[in-house]
């Protein structure tokens, strides 16, 4: 297996929490890792990306710029992925604040209302974990197990974060399964 992975959105999102839990939980599964997280100056509200690549292999380069894999969780992130997914890839689209429609047909779009999903189960602040779960319903890049594992680990001082955190995770994770409409498959 080899992914690269590219999350996108602007701060606040929590698009640099979800590159950390796919790092983390790649290295636990002894694959070999790479994460490179992109901001701006600004603190809240400004240009958020990262990168993660996953392999059984060594990893030759730092850099992605054809992603196997997109989240994009603003329009912006859209723009950008629509057109350097690699052909054969998956971009994950929030539904919820994008509302424009990938005109490729040569990737695999999964449009996901990660906002509203995670406003129904009480806190909108989920709406990059239901993204992450929709993204592990697709392609299985590492373990929904490990990621709650993971979850566990950093957030033993807040168990109502945690809690919430793992909801919007399954939750996501439940809902690309159940709507495979949300999916256009190439």
């Amino acid at each position: 297996m080899h992914e690269e992975i590219a999350i996108g959105g602007f701060g606040g999102q929590g698009v640099l929490f979800l590159g950390r839990l796919l790092t983390e939980a790649a290295f636990r599964e002894e694959r070999e890792v790479v994460y490179m997280p992109s901001y701006g100056a600004e603190k809240r509200g400004g240009t958020v990306w990262c990168n993660v690549t996953i392999s059984d292999e060594r990893i030759g380069a730092l850099f992605i710029a054809r992603p196997t894999i997109a989240v994009a969780m603003n329009s912006a992130s859209l723009t950008r992925f629509e057109q350097t997914t690699r052909s054969g890839g998956v971009l994950v689209v929030n539904q919820s604040l994008v509302p424009e429609t990938v005109a490729r047909e040569d990737i695999s779009i999964v449009y996901i209302p990660a906002n509203d999903l995670a406003a129904e189960l009480g806190d909108s602040g989920g709406s990059n974990l239901v993204a992450l779960g929709a993204l592990l319903a697709c392609r299985a890049v590492v373990s929904v197990s490990r990621i709650n594992k993971i979850m566990e680990d950093m957030l033993t001082k807040n168990p109502e974060r945690l809690e919430i955190n793992k909801r919007s995770l399954n939750r996501g994770y439940s809902w690309t399964q159940q709507n495979t409409q949300a999916a256009r498959q190439v």
